[in-house]
């Protein structure tokens, strides 16, 4: 049988060495194969970039070390056009997720977005489960962001305000405004406050602006 192969990304050297001895020293050795482990999501696009074939890609999502947009840009956009075929295992604290659990979970390529608390023996589970050569049955997809989107939210997770990002960008303020909005729509919120809380409120301290400015 050959074995399914696998990108892992994990910020945590513990959690992500416990991964890998779980694929590596049990039976899901027989039907998995690792072939890159990285902390970053950056390391992870460049092994994606690099390898001919990968069929499933491990991503633990937490709101400390990762940006939402480029989240969104690797697993919705990059990654089906780099392998096609692969599929998608999001590890993550619940109410890290919850805010996009709906738009993520529409993306054809993810599978499944688990708990991080979940055990070893249903992990396993999962991904033969993920693995097995069977059929996928998706329900509602999602209306992937478009770049001028992305790029906007992006700028507004970032601190900047609408109207700076339409002076940057030499748009009009309502166009902004209309780009902001569309995205939202697609994700799900009315508004960037659950946004800013998945990413962490810390990004909204610099240079003295106020998350009231930025969500205004």
């Amino acid at each position: 049988m050959r074995r399914k192969k696998i990108v892992l990304q994990c910020s945590c050297n513990f959690m992500r060495a416990g991964l890998e001895a779980l694929i590596k020293d049990t039976d899901l050795s027989v039907s998995l194969d690792i072939l890159d482990s990285s902390d970053s999501f950056s390391d992870c696009e460049d092994a994606l970039n690099a390898l001919p074939v990968v069929n499933l890609v491990i991503l633990t999502v937490c709101n400390r070390d990762y940006n939402l947009t480029s989240l969104l840009q690797l697993v919705g956009e990059r990654l089906p056009k780099m392998h096609p075929n692969s599929k998608v295992i999001m590890i993550s604290d619940i109410a890290d997720v919850n805010p996009l659990k709906c738009y993520i979970s529409g993306l054809r390529n993810v599978s499944i977005i688990l708990n991080k608390a979940i055990t070893l023996d249903d992990l396993s589970r999962e991904l033969l489960s993920t693995t097995a050569n069977k059929e996928q049955i998706f329900g509602k997809s999602s209306t992937m962001l478009t770049p001028r989107e992305l790029e906007i939210l992006r700028m507004l997770l970032d601190g900047d305000t609408a109207r700076k990002i339409a002076n940057d960008l030499k748009l009009n303020f309502r166009t902004v405004s209309h780009h902001k909005h569309a995205a939202l729509a697609k994700l799900g919120v009315r508004s960037l406050c659950p946004l800013v809380n998945f990413i962490g409120k810390r990004k909204y301290k610099k240079e003295g602006l106020t998350l009231g400015a930025v969500l205004g």
